[in-house]
């Protein structure tokens, strides 16, 4: 989970690190934390589609976190946005920007859990994983960053942030993630994360990243309207968020 903290208090910002940090361990949960110290800074780095959560402070130097929140949500409406405030003076003003939370300052640990243990369970493919036995090693991976899996002989290709080649059954991968609607067989051997799925043409399924696979010839017409109707859902759950 990538997670933005915007606040021109750098003593509030490690505090909020450390208690990020205590919440995932206790969760195993994978998180990355970018850090601004005002929020010009932080809409000119670029935010559409790459925080999952945005926690930000309501008093800052320049641009308020209000002002900043508003100009956030032009380009990106569907991250978890909660606020940090030492008053509740300005809470009517920041309902446009549609928050998730309000926390007040000094924030205590109990609260941030609580929150965060809402949000998880609101979004729950935020916090699914694989364990991949990768050698000798053990290595959690995201769902959100798998993008596909092929067979490879008796091995299976994990193609995520890093790829890997792992000693286990495709159809133990299979089972475990169809369950989720982010995945799709879409032919013998091949799996594939429709969120970073481009197009399928013809009898083509083409990866954003530039790789392709053959569709199953008897089921190209399934696999591209179950192609539709995830987009389609996907879309549904954005509007009513915004709502």
């Amino acid at each position: 989970m990538r997670i933005a903290i915007v606040d021109d208090e750098e003593l509030e910002i490690r505090s909020l690190k450390k208690m990020l940090t205590h919440f995932a361990a206790s969760q195993r949960l994978d998180i990355c934390c970018d850090c601004f110290l005002d929020g010009d800074t932080f809409l000119a780095a670029g935010i559409p589609g790459k925080y999952d959560m945005v926690f930000m402070d309501i008093y800052m130097k320049g641009t308020d976190g209000i002002q900043t929140a508003l100009k956030m949500r032009r380009s990106c409406p569907d991250c978890c946005l909660i606020f940090l405030t030492s008053s509740q003076e300005h809470m009517a003003q920041a309902f446009p920007c549609h928050a998730f939370d309000y926390l007040m300052k000094p924030l205590d640990q109990e609260r941030l859990t609580r929150t965060l243990s809402d949000f998880l369970r609101i979004f729950p493919e935020k916090q699914q994983y694989l364990d991949l036995s990768v050698g000798k090693q053990v290595i959690p991976v995201l769902y959100s960053h798998l993008e596909y899996i092929c067979t490879d002989s008796n091995y299976c290709i994990v193609q995520a942030q890093e790829q890997y080649r792992c000693r286990i059954p495709f159809n133990k991968l299979k089972s475990t993630l169809e369950k989720d609607e982010r995945f799709c067989a879409i032919n013998r051997g091949i799996l594939v994360n429709l969120d970073y799925v481009d197009s399928m043409e013809d009898l083509v399924c083409w990866m954003k990243s530039g790789v392709s696979f053959p569709l199953n010839t008897k089921k190209k017409t399934e696999l591209k309207q179950i192609l539709i109707n995830y987009r389609f859902n996907i879309r549904r759950k954005q509007l009513s968020r915004r709502c």
